[in-house]
């Protein structure tokens, strides 16, 4: 059945805004699909093309100037536009993979990347479309609504595997946890089935995983689905995807939409996910993205940081030596010096089954009790994190009566740090810790050695507010660089 057809066109102006198409929806149907199909997708001309890239990267503070061979490179430039579906009642989800002719199919038997399934219900719909990017004159558009009073066919699903997670935490008692916070699935744009997810998350050593698609949570239950069969711990979240930066929004408490969110807006958002109980992480905040720095490069106008639970302070490939994450670790220290109590991450921004090559980190945490959502989230908001090119990090402070840990809070003072840092054998990089610094925002740097396996002991006095924070440094992959960075132990006046 033929429901609803139309042309739209898209020009420059309409950059960085949602459009939104209504069309109504019979009562009875099975299954509903919609076409989305637009062109051109590439603009070809390369004197517009590095004009447009020229602007793009004006309003960014750039880690490495791009060369004019750089900006070459990448053209063509290419038209991106997600789509997103409400029916009467609800917001189905999102299409992000940008490509220019697609079908969206929703019932509730089955419905593509990125939205739920959910019986059709006959109404007012709207499908909208976000223009992350236009590089060309203008984007034409083919909208094809059709509904059927059939299910559609389902494809059968491959099995990837049958590993287990091994749990080694339990109640009463603190233990550091390998976790992952930042996945994708074929929901957003990662290459990943929910079921494969977890199960290379397992062969990764990981405990947890957080998923966070983009602007969908169609995949969130699927994944913990498979995460209770095989034993790893999958906490359903969002990666929140706007014109103007990312953040990772955990724990699937919040009811902010996506599409609403504005850099007026942001702060409020930020602090309505608190509230509802989510974790709120700024994601690869320095990150270009594509040559029109269109959304991944954080330009949001964050106000109230104290909000915020966390930051990437690495992210992606090669974390420790790239040049954006120098970037977001120099942020990162400016807002604990502020008094800002942020915690590091690392998000491996998974998409990929095993994408191999480049070094990657892992972030671990300081459970307390056993592996669950509630331990994983608290252990975030409490500040107990390091995040790691391949050492696990036993840490603690001492004023010989109690012991303090990542985290905490201690006041000024004499205490005995103890330090152990041992070489994960899992790990596949070259990693060689050779020191190990006491860093703060008001007293002087401390260094000492220390090798793999070694407990060193050192006496220290703490004389100001503020933080304490601690840095592992060697070489990796041959490169002289952080090997690891911890959040900080704060410092309260006595």
């Amino acid at each position: 059945m033929d429901i609803f057809s139309s042309t739209i066109r898209i020009l420059p102006k309409d950059n960085k805004t949602h459009i939104r198409v209504s069309f109504e929806v019979p009562q009875g149907l099975k299954c509903v699909t919609v076409r989305t199909a637009y062109s051109p997708k590439y603009e070809y001309d390369e004197e517009k093309c590095i004009r447009l890239i020229d602007e793009g990267l004006s309003a960014q503070d750039v880690a490495k100037p791009l060369s004019y061979e750089d900006k070459r490179r990448c053209v063509p430039l290419s038209n991106h536009i997600a789509w997103s579906l409400e029916d009467c009642e609800k917001v189905l989800g999102t299409e992000h993979r940008h490509r220019p002719d697609q079908t969206h199919v929703v019932s509730e038997v089955y419905s593509s990347n990125g939205f739920i399934k959910t019986k059709p219900l006959g109404g007012k719909w709207s499908l909208i479309a976000s223009v992350n990017s236009i590089a060309t004159d203008y984007i034409d558009v083919i909208v094809e609504v059709k509904g059927y009073d059939e299910y559609p066919e389902i494809a059968p699903k491959q099995s990837y595997g049958n590993d287990v997670a091994t749990n080694d935490s339990a109640d009463g008692k603190l233990s550091w946890q390998r976790v992952e916070m930042h996945c994708h699935t074929v929901a957003s744009d990662g290459d990943m089935q929910p079921e494969e997810l977890v199960q290379n998350a397992i062969r990764r050593g990981y405990k947890a995983i957080c998923l966070t698609d983009h602007n969908t949570i169609s995949n969130v239950e699927e994944t913990k689905k498979y995460g209770e069969k095989y034993g790893l711990v999958v906490l359903g979240g969002i990666e929140w995807t706007t014109f103007w930066g990312h953040m990772t929004v955990i724990g699937g408490n919040s009811d902010v939409n996506w599409l609403d969110i504005t850099p007026k807006n942001i702060n409020a958002c930020i602090v309505r996910a608190r509230e509802r109980g989510d974790i709120v992480t700024l994601a690869h905040p320095k990150r270009l993205g594509s040559p029109l720095c269109a959304g991944c490069h954080n330009n949001l106008p964050i106000t109230n940081w104290d909000y915020l639970t966390s930051y990437e302070v690495w992210s992606h490939y090669n974390p420790n030596v790239s040049a954006t994450d120098l970037l977001a670790k120099r942020e990162w220290i400016s807002l604990l010096d502020k008094g800002y109590k942020l915690c590091a991450l690392y998000g491996y921004d998974w998409h990929s089954p095993d994408e191999g090559g480049p070094s990657f980190a892992y972030t671990y945490l300081g459970i307390d009790g056993k592996l669950s959502q509630e331990s994983v989230m608290k252990a975030v908001e409490d500040g107990r994190t390091y995040i790691t090119m391949g050492y696990a990090v036993e840490l603690s402070l001492s004023d010989g009566v109690r012991s303090f840990g990542i985290g905490d809070s201690v006041e000024t003072g004499r205490y005995t740090l103890t330090i152990k840092c041992q070489r994960q054998k899992d790990y596949p990089f070259e990693s060689v810790l050779q020191k190990v610094a006491v860093c703060s925002g008001v007293q002087e740097e401390l260094q000492f050695d220390c090798s793999d396996g070694e407990t060193i002991t050192h006496k220290i006095e703490i004389r100001n507010q503020g933080y304490l924070r601690f840095e592992g440094r060697g070489i990796v992959q041959g490169i002289q660089s952080d090997v690891f960075i911890t959040s900080p132990i704060y410092i309260k006046e006595n």
